[in-house]
């Protein structure tokens, strides 16, 4: 890869500005650059990322989803009464993705052949099933047995198993983007829609299987965050589609579609889980959580305006 393409890399300056914020947290907070302090940091990023990376292609599309926190949530709840029932990891994993592809398809149905905004109709799924599932649940807390948590707490070949998730799930993604039609209808679409419909691309269909994809990763993420606190309750990812929103945009990818990669979101996500960390070990409180992360999109997105402002004046 030449070096303008390098530079030309939307995730670049994320990484860059990721690399010097881990030098200055070693150097300034003696408790970040530690085994356990990392592995909490990964458990955060790995969810987050999964989802992050199939929401990655919902904004190249050109839309947008954000009802992924209230959705992992419910596949949480489907996997683990499915666990609590007939035990075991697999079943439950495929109830969870069952859930998480048919939300997906009624959000893509609504947002492309329903014509509805998809901030709207992923708004109000938001508040739909973050109801429904406190209805369901209340203020139950269930614990999982430790059958059921093998996506969180197995290993294969000293490997942790959410790791190997994660790697298969940033793989097919890569394949998916440069090696198929679908990838680059996506991009496509994002970019100019209005092309896209003269050359007779299918548009609905492609964003409404964005949707979907972002529905399965979010029966995955349920699986994986269920195996790693191996409780079930209702609270569960509350603010989670704020992280994947910022980690995607922080990543590089342009919230406006048609432009960004498949590490975009795996590096915002960890410039996030990092962040998120260092506020906790400094002890800033955690209701400034939600302040932190509304900043950091409200920057990610400025910083994409004036990138995009600067590139349309170089052509």
């Amino acid at each position: 890869m030449s070096r303008a393409a390098i530079l030309a890399r939307p995730e670049l300056p994320s990484l860059v500005f990721l690399i010097l914020l881990v030098a200055a947290l070693s150097v300034t907070t003696p408790s970040f650059f530690t085994i356990p302090n990392l592995q909490a940091v990964l458990e955060q990023v790995v969810v987050v990322s999964i989802v992050a990376l199939a929401v990655n292609q919902v904004i190249l599309s050109e839309q947008i989803d954000i009802s992924t926190g209230s959705l992992v949530a419910v596949c949480a709840f489907v996997y683990g009464n499915i666990a609590l029932t007939v035990g075991g990891s697999w079943v439950p994993l495929l109830g969870a993705l069952a859930t998480g592809a048919f939300v997906g398809l009624v959000n893509g149905v609504l947002s492309t052949y329903g014509r509805v905004s998809s901030i709207i109709t992923t708004m109000g799924m938001l508040f739909a099933l973050r109801g429904a599932v406190l209805l369901a649940a209340g203020a139950q807390v269930l614990n999982l047995p430790p059958e059921s948590r093998i996506f969180g707490l197995g290993e294969a070949f000293g490997v942790p198993i959410s790791i190997i998730v994660l790697v298969v799930v940033f793989a097919l993604m890569g394949v998916v983007s440069r090696h198929t039609v679908f990838g680059r209808n996506v991009y496509a679409v994002g970019g100019n829609d209005r092309a896209a419909r003269t050359v007779g691309l299918p548009l609905n269909q492609v964003r409404l299987m964005t949707l979907v994809l972002s529905g399965l990763s979010c029966g995955l993420a349920a699986a994986v965050l269920l195996g790693q606190i191996g409780q079930l309750q209702a609270t569960a990812a509350t603010g989670f589609e704020l992280k994947v929103i910022a980690a995607v945009v922080l990543g590089g990818t342009s919230i406006t579609g048609g432009r960004g990669s498949n590490l975009a979101p795996v590096v915002g996500a960890v410039l996030v889980g990092v962040i998120l960390n260092a506020l906790t070990l400094n002890r800033v409180p955690g209701i400034f959580e939600l302040f932190v992360l509304g900043v950091l999109i409200l920057a990610a997105v400025s910083f994409d305006g004036l990138r995009t402002r600067l590139t349309d004046r170089r052509r």
